[in-house]
C-alpha cells in the first residue's frame, strides 16, 4: 500500500464528511508530511480535535490499519518507546497518553494509536533538516533518490498479470547488456504492465527505479518531477537545471522507465539528451525504433495463461472452458480484448455463446484479416484489434452518465487524476458511476487513488463519444469556473492545466462563442502560475479562431493582443501590443469598462518595467478612473490594480498617497465583503510592504500578521501555500534590511 492509500484508510472518517468533499491528497505534500518537511493539514488535525471524531479515528485504525500489520503489538511497543523517551513531553502528558498501555485488545491498541497520533498532529511543528542527507559525491553507486525525489514511484503491476515469465527474463538480459531498450508492441498488448512487473521482479538489482509516464514532452516531464529542494519561486528553467543535473549523476544501478513513449526519435527535442544519461532506460512504445536496441512484445501464446486471466474476472469460467477458448481465438489473443470480454461476461449482459456469436459475426465481416496500418509517428496499429474493442464497448450499453464520464476522462492527463477531484469536476454526487466503469475495465486505477483511461480505450472512446464543446459542457463549465477564481490557489493546478491543454488539442468546436469564452478565461489562471506552455497554446488557438473576421468582437481581439503582450520577452514590443489592444476599443461602455481598465493597468505595469514611471502612473490612474466611473473598484482584478498603483507611488516617493488609496480599498472590501478574504489579505500585505519601506516597522508587522492570519484560514489544509506566503513576507523584511522579521511576526 502506498502512503496516500494509507492516509485514505487512516482518515476515512474525515474524508467521508460532507465538508471534506473538496479535500484531496497531493502526492508531493503527503511526501513532505512523511519526511517531516511539512505539517499535516490543519483541516485534518482540526477535525480530530473533537472527542467524537477521535473515537471515529480509533475505529478506523482498528478496522483499516491494524489488520495490515503483521505484528501490531511491536508497532505499539515502538511508538510507546518513542513517546516515553521524548524529553519535550511532560510526565503528566505521558501518563495521559499511555493510559491504554500495555494494550491487551485491538480496541486498546487503536485507542492508544489514535491518542498519540492526535497529540502529534497538535504539537508545534518542527521541520526536519533535509540537508543532513548528502549526495554521494564519489563511488560507483547512485544516490538513493527517495531522499531527493518525491514522485516517480513505479505503480504496481495489475493483480492479474500472467503469462510473461519468459519475456521478463529476456527483457532483463537485454537491459543488462544494452542499457537502453525500447519495449515495442501494439496498443493493449501489455507493455506497460510488463515494465511494471519487471520493476517489481528485479527491484533488488537496482539502487533506484524511477518511473515517468510520457506526456508528449520529455523536458517538461523532468521539470514536473518533485524534488526536495524545489522552491516556490523557482522558474521552470531553474527546476529543469536542478533536476537534469541530478538525473545525469545517476549510474547504471538506476533504472529509468519512460512509459507510453508513443512518438518518434526526431519529434521530441530532448530525446537525444536523455539517451546520454548513464542510467539504464526502458521505454515502452507503440512506435518503431529500429535504429535502437528493442524488444517486440507479441500476443501471449499460452492459452492457459489467458484462460487464467478470464478466470480472474469471470466467476463461471470453469463451466465454459471450450467457448472461452474460442472467444480467445476470436479476439486474436489480444490481452485487453480478452480482459474486457471476461468482465463483460461477469456483468451478465451476454452469455458466453452470445458473445462468441457477436465476435464471430464481426470477424467474418472483417475477413479475419489482421491488417497492420502504419499510422503517423511510425506507430504500428492492428486495425482488427481496435474493431474488437469497439464491439466490446458497444456491447456494454453504457448509460448516458457513464458515457459523459468516459468523454471527460479523454482529456485528463495520461498519468491519471484523482478520482475525487474528477468526480467534483463532473458534478457527480459520489464515486459510484466511476467505480462501475472501473469494474467494467474501461477506467483503470493507478497509485494514490488516481484514475485514467487505458490509451487504447481512450482512442476508442474518442470515436464512440465524439467530445465537443456542447456535449462536454459540464466539465468545461467546471474548469472555467475554477479559472475565474483568480485569487484562489489550488495544489492541483498542474492536472487542471494538462486537462485544459488536452481539451484545446482534441475537442470539436460546435459552439465557437463558448469556446472563445473558455479560452479567454483560462489564460489568466495559467498566467497566475506562470504556466507558459499552456498560455502559448491558448494564444495559438485564439489566433486561429479570430483569423475569421466573422468570429468574435473587438474585445476578443484586444484580449488576444493583451495575452500576447503577457508572453512577450521584449518590454518595448509588449508595450506596443498593449497600446494596439487599447486602440481596438475606442468607445468605453459598461460592457467593456473592466477590460479597458485592465489593459490600461497592464500597460502601466509594462511602462514601470521599462523605467518610465510617469507614463506608468498616467496609465494606472486612467485604469482606476474607469473603475471608479463604472463602480468596479470592488472586483478582484481591481484590487490588484490599486495595489500595484500604490507600490508605484511609493517607489516615486509618494507613499502616503498610495497608503491612502489602500486604506480606502481596505474599508470598502471589509464593508462589501469580508475582512477574511484573500483580497483583504492582499491589501494588508501590500500596506505592510509600503510601511516597511517608509520605516514604519511596527505598523508593517501589524499588517503582515493580519494577512498571515487570513492565509492560515483560507488555505486551511494546504501548509505549503501558507509557508510560501510566510517566506515571501520574511523576504520583504530582508529586502528592507530588517533581519528580525521572523521574531517580529512571532511576537
Amino acid at each position: 500500500m502506498n502512503q496516500i492509500d494509507l492516509l485514505y484508510e487512516l482518515f476515512e472518517g474525515f474524508l467521508e464528511e460532507e465538508s471534506s468533499q473538496d479535500f484531496d491528497f497531493d502526492n508531493g505534500l503527503v511526501c513532505r508530511w512523511f519526511n517531516g518537511q511539512a505539517r499535516i493539514s490543519p483541516r485534518i488535525s482540526g477535525y480530530y480535535l473533537h472527542t467524537d471524531n477521535r473515537n471515529r479515528l480509533a475505529d478506523d485504525i482498528k478496522t483499516n490499519i491494524l489488520p495490515l500489520m503483521c505484528d501490531s503489538a511491536m508497532a505499539i511497543q515502538e511508538i510507546y518507546k518513542i513517546l516515553i523517551q521524548d524529553g519535550t513531553i511532560s510526565d503528566q502528558k505521558k501518563d495521559q497518553l499511555t493510559q491504554d498501555y500495555p494494550c491487551h485488545t485491538s480496541e486498546e491498541q487503536a485507542a492508544f494509536l489514535a491518542s498519540v497520533l492526535c497529540f502529534g498532529m497538535e504539537r508545534t511543528f518542527v521541520k526536519r533538516n533535509a540537508a543532513t542527507k548528502k549526495l554521494l559525491a564519489v563511488g560507483t553507486l547512485s544516490p538513493v533518490i527517495s531522499d531527493f525525489v518525491y514522485n516517480g514511484e513505479v505503480p504496481k503491476a495489475c493483480a492479474h498479470f500472467c503469462g510473461r515469465d519468459q519475456e521478463l527474463s529476456t527483457l532483463h538480459e537485454l537491459i543488462s547488456e544494452k542499457r537502453i531498450i525500447f519495449l515495442q508492441g501494439i496498443a493493449g498488448i501489455g507493455k506497460s504492465e510488463l515494465a511494471k512487473a519487471y520493476a517489481e521482479n528485479y527491484r533488488k538489482d537496482y539502487t533506484n527505479i524511477l518511473y515517468l509516464i510520457y506526456s508528449g514532452n520529455l523536458r517538461q516531464d523532468i521539470i514536473d518531477l518533485d524534488f526536495v529542494d524545489d522552491l516556490p519561486e523557482d522558474t521552470e528553467e531553474d527546476r529543469f537545471r536542478k533536476h537534469n543535473r541530478f538525473l545525469r549523476s545517476l549510474k547504471e544501478d538506476t533504472l529509468l522507465i519512460i512509459d507510453n513513449f508513443n512518438t518518434t526519435a526526431g519529434k521530441d527535442a530532448f530525446f537525444s539528451v536523455l539517451l546520454k544519461y548513464r542510467c539504464r532506460i526502458l521505454f515502452t512504445t507503440r512506435s518503431r525504433f529500429d535504429n535502437y536496441a528493442s524488444f517486440n512484445l507479441e500476443e501471449i501464446s499460452d492459452h492457459d495463461a489467458l484462460l487464467s486471466l478470464i478466470r480472474y474476472f469471470f466467476s463461471d469460467a470453469e463451466k465454459e472452458h471450450s467457448i472461452l477458448e474460442q472467444i480467445i481465438q476470436a479476439v486474436h489473443s489480444h490481452t485487453l480484448a480478452v480482459e474486457l470480454s471476461a468482465r463483460l461476461l461477469e456483468t451478465g449482459i451476454l452469455e458466453p455463446q452470445e458473445l462468441l456469436a457477436r465476435l464471430q459475426i464481426e470477424k467474418s465481416a472483417l475477413g479475419a484479416t489482421d491488417t497492420i496500418d502504419i499510422v503517423k509517428d511510425g506507430q504500428s496499429r492492428k486495425a482488427t484489434y481496435y474493431d474488437h474493442i469497439h464491439t466490446l464497448f458497444s456491447l456494454y450499453r453504457l448509460s448516458e452518465e457513464e458515457l459523459d464520464i468516459m468523454r471527460g476522462l479523454i482529456f485528463t492527463p495520461v498519468s491519471g487524476i484523482s478520482g475525487r477531484l474528477y468526480a467534483n469536476w463532473m458534478k457527480l454526487p459520489d464515486m459510484n458511476r466511476i467505480n462501475d466503469l472501473i469494474e467494467k475495465g474501461f477506467v483503470q486505477t493507478q497509485s494514490a487513488r488516481q484514475i485514467s483511461l487505458h490509451p487504447m480505450i481512450q482512442e476508442v472512446a474518442v470515436d464512440e463519444t465524439r467530445p465537443s464543446m456542447n456535449n462536454s459542457a459540464v466539465l468545461l463549465n467546471s474548469l472555467q469556473t475554477i479559472c475565474l477564481f483568480h485569487g484562489r490557489d489550488v495544489t492541483w493546478h498542474k492536472p487542471l492545466f494538462l486537462t485544459i491543454e488536452n481539451i484545446i488539442r482534441e475537442i470539436a468546436d460546435d459552439n465557437t462563442p463558448a469556446y472563445l469564452s473558455f479560452l479567454e478565461d483560462v489564460f489568466p489562471y495559467m498566467e497566475k502560475y506562470h504556466y507558459t506552455a499552456g498560455m502559448e497554446l491558448v494564444i495559438g488557438k485564439l489566433s486561429g479562431l479570430l483569423t475569421d473576421e466573422t468570429v468574435g468582437r473587438s474585445t476578443d481581439r484586444a484580449l488576444l493582443l493583451d495575452y500576447r503582450a503577457a508572453c512577450e520577452d521584449k518590454t518595448e514590443k509588449a508595450i506596443k501590443l498593449e497600446k494596439e489592444a487599447i486602440a481596438l476599443i475606442p468607445e468605453i461602455s459598461e460592457e467593456n469598462a473592466h477590460l479597458v481598465s485592465n489593459l490600461c493597468s497592464n500597460l502601466g505595469g509594462l511602462y514601470k518595467e521599462a523605467g518610465k514611471r510617469d507614463l506608468a502612473q498616467q496609465s494606472m490612474e486612467q485604469g482606476l478612473r474607469i473603475l471608479e466611473q463604472y463602480d468596479l473598484l470592488y472586483y478582484h482584478d481591481s484590487i490588484a490594480q490599486t495595489a500595484n498603483y500604490a507600490v508605484l507611488l511609493t517607489e516615486m516617493g509618494q507613499p502616503e498617497i498610495g497608503l491612502s488609496a489602500l486604506k480606502k480599498l481596505s474599508r470598502m472590501i471589509r464593508d462589501l465583503n469580508s475582512d477574511q478574504t484573500l483580497d483583504y489579505a492582499t491589501v494588508q500585505e501590500t500596506m505592510g510592504g509600503i510601511c516597511l519601506i517608509t520605516g514604519e516597522v511596527k505598523q508593517a508587522t501589524s499588517h503582515f500578521k493580519k494577512a498571515l492570519a487570513i492565509y492560515e484560514g483560507v488555505y486551511n489544509g494546504e501548509r505549503d501555500m501558507i509557508e510560501t506566503k510566510k517566506q515571501e513576507i520574511l523576504q520583504t523584511y530582508t529586502q528592507a534590511g530588517i533581519a528580525l522579521g521572523q521574531q517580529l511576526l512571532n511576537n
